[in-house]
């Protein structure tokens, strides 16, 4: 009894052994690169577009979120500037936050025209690092030096404090309207 026991163990390891290694490679082909938030996995945005928010990363709240988006909408009535919030998970290799932001917005606003009244803000919640990119039309207002500061500052130090996301986002979004 013992040794048909036996065969029967050593059976099923030589079949869930192949499975497990497979489903184990499947994952890491899978999970390295899709970790990366790249610039086409973004939702496709143009100039007047009602989409303020893009939480890819899935850290804000829901009440936060709203919250965000209605200021923003608020000030693009207003004002007719146009602020936008990203969140990604990870950053593609070779990149920095300021060059993929870079690249997010002259893919959403490839015009002058179109990038005069924008202002966008991108955080990697792995690095916690983000970048602000602002259209020509909006530095009267928001120079590079108060963009600069809204990253360094208004977001960072709730972010160091123990990645206070919601406080971070809501403390830039309002530091913008402000401006």
């Amino acid at each position: 009894m013992r040794r048909i026991f036996n065969q029967i163990c050593q059976w099923r390891s030589w079949l869930v052994m192949p499975f497990a290694t497979l489903w184990l490679l499947a994952g890491l082909v899978v999970a390295g690169p899709a970790l990366a938030t790249a610039v086409y996995e973004l939702p496709p945005l143009r100039a007047g577009d009602p989409t303020w928010v893009v939480d890819k990363a899935e850290v804000l709240s829901r009440l936060n979120e709203g919250s965000i988006s209605s200021k923003l909408e608020k000030l693009q009535r207003e004002t007719g500037y146009e602020v936008r919030l990203v969140t990604i998970r990870r950053l593609d290799y070779g990149d920095t936050a300021k060059t993929y932001t870079d690249k997010v917005f002259e893919t959403w606003f490839p015009t002058e025209d179109a990038q005069a009244n924008q202002v966008l803000l991108i955080l990697d919640n792995v690095t916690n690092d983000a970048g602000i990119r602002t259209g020509a039309g909006v530095k009267s207002l928001l120079t590079d030096e108060i963009a600069e500061s809204v990253v360094s500052e208004t977001l960072q130090v709730p972010l160091r404090q123990g990645d206070k996301y919601n406080q971070a986002l809501l403390d830039a979004s309002d530091r913008l309207v402000t401006v």
